[in-house]
């Protein structure tokens, strides 16, 4: 478990999401998780390895006083060991080589047991479907996997069988020498049980060899998380406020590994104080130019700027305690409410009464109504746990993005998905005026929704079509200049009645 913790705060220190979002990344963390007592047993292996070779030198001087041609006995517990750890490093390149197969077999596993996918798979009937995706995904990791194994076994029991034979020609040695005169049964008896004795070192370190080898794989996969969370910590400070605001000077990104390009030549100014809506058909690029402002990765070219300061040299952390968001795949935590709430800020988490103003704030009125009010667990899962709704689920995420005082920068990507269009015009005019309110404290209100009249009252609008910028203005301007954004708030307009 503290191995298990260790990989917990790498996992959770790293500034980017690559270890997420990336396939190979994905492999290499599901084999760490899945393997992180292997790390844990490489600390037992150290203290019984000497042991064990202490026990093969003693014995093979024993066997030496018998007849020096027994020395070679122990000895041949080399191959054995040698061929362990070759089966093991084949098993842990089938087990890399075969990770996406077993994250899918526990993907489609995790689908059929879930109760968030559980109504789903019984009105469409998937669970013939569900087997056949599990036994496709977890027969191509068995094939590969069995193979490694059973060519180490094969190899193994060669030497095995090596070794069995020279036990005998050993025992038949001193049984020919006791015969002659040459050597007593004492010798006999001593040595049929250094040669037991010789056997089950041989088989000890054999086993140890092999977990020598897994752990050094695990262990690969922990120093990569390791150097993966030491990345783009920079040591600069975060600036105390905004006195000019966030400049984006010609960005671009490619997600890592895929070569496709998301944004490209983006330049822009998001004003101190100001509320800024970014707009856009799907795929555009926002939520990407989210995580970028955020700093959950880093730009391939050009450059993101707090004031004059570079965040690429912001130490990660401190820029993180200045930032406050709702994203549009926002976690269900199953925790009791005010937790649900504080991990917003956690040091205020017990604050009952900042955990109430932020309820207040999102509109989460129905808190009041439930069991054990703030201390209420959530989650059908859990004795006394409640289920809510999806609308309630996201006022409360929208109630954590309100626990932090005088962010630089406040993000709400999709906040409102799953609300009503009244209920989302309130929150937005809510959300808007705490900006304004907050207009000392220099922070940008960055918001994004697909409803134009939800984000009209923004004092800047940027819009995005095919990752670059094509209009930036407020909406009067951009509605004059007749491009895309009064185009789609036309369409919008009419199909809502608006």
């Amino acid at each position: 478990m503290v191995v298990q913790r260790r990989v917990l705060v790498l996992s959770a220190q790293a500034s980017g999401l690559e270890h997420f979002e990336l396939p190979e990344s994905q492999d290499r963390l599901e084999l760490l998780k899945r393997n992180v007592e292997d790390l844990a047993d490489g600390m037992t292996l150290a203290a019984i390895g000497p042991l064990v070779i202490a026990q093969l030198a003693l014995v093979s001087g024993l066997l030496a006083g018998v007849h020096p041609a027994l020395l070679v006995l122990p000895f041949l517990a080399l191959p054995a060991t040698w061929l362990a750890r070759r089966a093991e490093e084949s098993y842990g390149r089938a087990e890399l080589h075969t990770a996406a197969d077993w994250r899918t077999a526990q993907h489609v596993f995790d689908l059929a047991v879930s109760p968030e996918s559980g109504a789903e798979v019984r009105v469409y009937g998937l669970e013939k479907e569900l087997v056949r995706r599990h036994l496709a995904a977890s027969g191509s990791r068995q094939r590969a996997t069995e193979l490694a194994l059973l060519r180490s076994v094969a190899l193994r029991m060669g030497s095995w069988l090596l070794f069995a034979v020279a036990y005998a020609v050993a025992v038949l040695l001193v049984l020919r020498q006791a015969g002659r005169g040459q050597a007593t049964a004492g010798d006999v008896a001593l040595t049929l049980g250094l040669a037991a004795a010789v056997v089950g070192a041989a088989v000890t370190l054999s086993g140890m060899a092999g977990s020598a080898t897994r752990t050094r794989i695990t262990a690969e996969h922990y120093a990569w998380l390791r150097a993966h969370a030491a990345e783009g910590t920079g040591t600069a400070q975060s600036p105390a406020r905004l006195a000019q605001g966030i400049v984006v000077e010609d960005l671009s990104f490619s997600y890592p590994g895929t070569g496709r390009q998301v944004l490209s030549d983006i330049t822009l100014r998001l004003p101190a104080g100001a509320v800024v809506a970014l707009v856009g058909e799907n795929g555009a690029g926002k939520t990407t130019l989210v995580k970028l402002l955020c700093g959950l990765y880093r730009p391939s070219t050009g450059r993101i700027l707090l004031d004059d300061t570079d965040l690429a040299n912001v130490a990660s952390h401190a820029y993180r305690e200045r930032l406050t968001a709702v994203f549009q795949d926002f976690t269900r935590w199953e925790l009791p409410v005010r937790e649900n709430v504080g991990v917003g800020d956690p040091e205020r988490m017990a604050d009952t009464a900042t955990v109430r103003a932020a309820l207040t704030g999102a509109g989460a009125g129905f808190v009041a109504e439930l069991p054990k009010g703030l201390e209420t667990p959530l989650g059908a899962g859990w004795r006394g746990g409640v289920e809510l709704s999806g609308g309630q689920w996201q006022k409360l995420a929208l109630a954590r993005s309100m626990m932090r005082d005088h962010p630089l920068l406040a993000v709400y990507d999709e906040p409102t998905a799953s609300l009503d269009p009244s209920a989302e015009r309130v929150l937005f005019d809510r959300i808007t005026a705490e900006a304004h309110q907050g207009e000392t404290d220099g922070r940008v209100t960055l918001l994004i929704s697909h409803r134009f009249s939800t984000v009209r009252m923004a004092d800047l609008i940027v819009v995005l079509k095919d990752g670059r910028v094509t209009e930036c203005g407020d909406h009067g301007e951009l509605m004059a200049g007749e491009g895309l954004y009064a185009e789609l708030y036309a369409l919008q307009a009419g199909a809502y009645g608006e």
